[in-house]
């Protein structure tokens, strides 16, 4: 039986989206900004959450690693995906809540 999405297509896919994220996110900004007064707080923001991307290939490249070294059924694994994508869930939401912040005061509103 074969699968219906492939690893490496995933991997593939997850690539694309972590290079090109930046990029699309840096452009949308812009073209979103383009007729604002404060157009810089649009591009900061586009970039930010084209960011995402990268740290979604990269959590899927540390995925990987943690389950094939601990395998896939194991409580160990679990817990540590567990902690990781908490703490990194915490951090990132510190991390938006702080940028929202900067960049409200940015913008002058």
């Amino acid at each position: 039986m074969k699968q219906l999405i492939d690893p490496n297509a995933a991997e593939h896919v997850l690539l694309f989206v972590a290079v090109a994220g930046p990029l699309v996110g840096l452009i949308i900004g812009a073209l979103v900004g383009a007729h604002e007064k404060y157009a810089a707080r649009r591009v900061i923001a586009g970039v930010l959450l084209g960011g995402i991307g990268p740290l979604v290939y990269w959590m899927w490249r540390l995925y990987g690693v943690i389950t094939n070294a601990l395998g896939l059924d194991s409580v160990a694994n679990l817990a540590l995906q567990l902690v990781v994508f908490a703490v990194l869930g915490a951090i990132l939401g510190i991390g938006i809540l702080t940028t929202s912040e900067q960049l409200k005061r940015l913008g002058g509103s």
